[in-house]
């Protein structure tokens, strides 16, 4: 089976080493010919920019022709910034047109701010907010195409992305809510999980530790790991937690990390 990683950032490559270890056959796109330098050689890179329109050359439909495709892109973080929603509206297109196998996309967990409590992929989304109508209307985009599995991913974490290093001489709010994190080993077992079954069907499901730490006792070890401080501002009524029941009850998911203290130790 083909894979191609759109979008192969830091994500993509924590995905790398994982599916080409599994035997799939590996495309990964970069936006520019240096960016691609950057990349292992284990993975053949091609220069793919969705930013501006495509020509759907005979090649590029060669290329996605069958495939299954990995949407790695990351969402801009400008208010206004309509380049993510685009990008994805052209993947889609090109996808249809190359008669693509399926695609699975890496959302955000974003997509639930203005939210309370426990949250799930049934939620009604806040769509006043500028952040959840950019994430929300990719997501739309890229159901174009079907099958299209969305993971909604909640805060990245593994190997060079610590998250006390990020965290590190600010002022962190909402101490007692739980945390939403995901390791990248996680992420990647997820997807093997989903290449594994027979066929593929669209849906949308959340990827985040299951067990519940509150944010002040994960920022306090995520420092105390990195040799910074962890400061918190006076407690809020923000106390949402994502649930993740619905990709764990689907496919017998068992995650490594279940727990994002836990998780900590292996972000090198």
């Amino acid at each position: 089976m083909k894979i191609i990683i759109v979008g192969c950032g830091w994500l993509g490559q924590q995905l790398v080493p994982v599916l080409s270890a599994a035997g799939y056959s590996l495309v990964a796109t970069r936006r520019t010919a240096v960016a691609c330098g950057t990349l292992s050689p284990v993975v053949d890179c091609q220069v793919l920019d969705l930013s501006k329109p495509v020509e759907m050359s005979t090649q590029l439909k060669q290329l996605f022709a069958g495939a299954v495709v990995i949407c790695a892109i990351a969402p801009g973080r400008q208010p206004g910034d309509n380049q993510y929603v685009e990008s994805s509206q052209r993947l889609a297109q090109l996808m249809q047109a190359a008669k693509s196998r399926a695609i699975i996309h890496f959302s955000s967990t974003g997509v639930y701010q203005g939210l309370d409590g426990v949250v799930n992929e049934t939620a009604s989304l806040q769509l006043s907010l500028p952040r959840v109508q950019l994430l929300a209307s990719a997501e739309q985009a890229l159901a174009q195409f079907q099958p299209c599995i969305t993971l909604r991913l909640a805060g990245l974490m593994g190997p060079g992305r610590h998250p006390g290093r990020f965290t590190a001489g600010k002022t962190l709010t909402d101490p007692q809510a739980v945390i939403n994190m995901v390791h990248s080993t996680d992420i990647g077992r997820a997807v093997l999980c989903l290449l594994a079954q027979s066929s593929l069907s669209s849906g949308v499901f959340n990827l985040s530790c299951p067990q519940a730490v509150s944010r002040q006792v994960f920022y306090q070890q995520a420092a105390e790991l990195t040799g910074t401080v962890a400061r918190f501002s006076e407690p809020s009524t923000q106390l949402r937690q994502v649930d993740p029941q619905r990709f764990i009850r689907q496919f017998a998911f068992r995650y490594q990390y279940a727990s994002a203290v836990e998780a900590l130790t292996h972000c090198g």
